[in-house]
């Protein structure tokens, strides 16, 4: 980028909207951030979307025309060659052209992708995956949400869903996913999956952190209660942790037998809260479910929240710079 441009990185949240200015070395020099409105519909979250971007200009000090492209991650499934959000349940929005419509109204050109996609470039570019070429990324939450990098360049597949290594079967005929298969690797390794069995816990009696902090609510099981009762040395919270990282490990050491990458990059707040305590079960599981004995390390991703707006730039400004 010449002195003057800039890239805006912008994190479209279930919750939280986040839109960070970055300059060519992808510091961040202004940001911003508001509430994603629940079940809005179309309409509002554009108009959220709209002034959370100009509030990152003026952080930052500049206009759009100094901005080269604006990247947008998304946390739910796109049609990135349209540039439109297929659906986001919970905010209410479906079939939206959000690429656009938010050009039309900021004047800069912008690129859609997967939110995950986008986290997994963005370590790709500066986080714990910077150097290597062949990258897996794998960002346990709500969901296991997977990015695949081949010779640098993010790959999306023929009809650009590639990378749902959250659906990989790994407990045939076991607990119902949310996307109706049975046994996926999302279904049992996802912060949600431990959080359901850990409310059963705690509901029995097994789990009396999970219960003082979250109740019986799975969506207050977040990964700090999750340590604070791991720290408090509750076994049974322990072995359901332990199990699910387990299963991760099954599905990472397909992903090597498939893949053969040079790293393994594993991010979210599970992985940042958790530590080692969740990271060890799961690269033992990883290397003894991989057939083919790669050596690829299992690392941590670094760059937390910038992962996502760092790497939802720099796929805009590599998409411009390609002409698609």
């Amino acid at each position: 980028m010449a002195a003057a441009d800039y890239v805006i990185g912008f994190d479209m949240g279930g919750t939280k909207m986040l839109a960070s200015v970055l300059d060519d070395s992808f510091a961040t020099v202004g940001t911003a951030k508001m509430r994603t409105p629940p079940g809005a519909g179309n309409d509002e979250v554009l108009s959220v979307v709209v002034r959370t971007v100009r509030d990152a200009l003026s952080d930052a000090g500049i206009d759009a025309k100094q901005v080269r492209a604006i990247g947008i991650a998304v946390p739910g499934p796109i049609d990135h060659a349209a540039g439109r959000i297929i659906a986001l349940t919970n905010v209410g929005v479906e079939k939206m052209d959000l690429r656009d419509l938010l050009s039309a109204q900021i004047g800069i050109p912008v690129v859609l992708d997967n939110d995950v996609n986008a986290g997994t470039f963005g370590e790709y570019v500066a986080g714990a995956a910077k150097g290597y070429r062949d990258v897996i990324g794998v960002f346990p939450g709500t969901g296991v949400g997977g990015g695949i990098i081949i010779g640098g360049h993010l790959y999306r597949g023929h009809g650009g869903r590639a990378g749902e290594i959250g659906h990989i079967t790994v407990d045939v005929g076991g607990r119902m996913c949310g996307c109706g298969k049975y046994g996926c690797l999302e279904a049992v390794s996802s912060r949600t999956a431990i959080a359901k069995d850990l409310v059963h816990l705690a509901m029995i009696g097994e789990a009396p952190t999970i219960l003082e902090r979250a109740g019986t609510d799975i969506t207050r099981v977040k990964s700090g209660v999750i340590k604070r009762a791991m720290n408090a040395g509750e076994e049974s919270v322990i072995r359901v942790v332990e199990r699910a990282a387990w299963y991760l490990g099954v599905g990472l050491g397909s992903c090597l037998d498939i893949f053969d990458p040079d790293v393994v990059v594993l991010g979210g707040g599970l992985v940042e809260k958790l530590g080692d305590a969740y990271l060890q079960p799961v690269e033992r599981s990883m290397r003894d479910s991989n057939m083919i004995g790669s050596a690829a390390p299992l690392v941590a991703a670094s760059l937390g929240d910038d992962s996502v707006v760092v790497g939802a730039a720099a796929l805009a400004l590599e998409e411009l710079e390609n002409g698609r």
